[in-house]
């Protein structure tokens, strides 16, 4: 069996590709028509995935060992610390560190900050 007589012909690989560019930016068009339409229900139906892997507010902050959370620079100081300790690619970790507790620190920011920005919309409506 010859090469050639295996692989694919290039036609059929351009059709593929075209059909599945073709279906994102039509998945994607709809989602934003959607939310210009209906900013609030297109929220809605968008924070159901944000779940920040089932995680509550005052565990995100156990996570991050933080009381005040809206000392941003703290925060953010105290992520970077927690990403760096836990990045195997570090020279300073010797190839150990955790790309479970990265996750679950990048999880326990985005948490704050989305119970920031609510406490935030509130605020701005009363």
């Amino acid at each position: 069996a010859e090469y050639g007589a295996m692989r694919p012909p290039v036609g059929l690989l351009a059709q593929i590709a075209s059909a599945v560019s073709r279906s994102f930016r039509k998945a994607f068009q709809e989602e934003y028509l959607a939310a210009k339409q209906d900013p609030e229900k297109w929220m809605k139906a968008t924070s159901i995935s944000r779940n920040f892997g089932n995680m509550t507010f005052d565990e995100a902050k156990k996570i991050l060992d933080v009381e005040d959370v809206d000392d941003k620079e703290a925060l953010e100081a105290k992520v970077e610390r927690l990403l760096q300790m836990n990045d195997k690619k570090d020279p300073k970790n010797k190839g150990c560190g955790s790309k479970y507790i990265q996750d679950k620190v990048l999880n326990a920011k985005e948490r704050i900050e989305f119970e920031l920005e609510q406490r935030q919309e509130k605020r701005a409506e009363g």
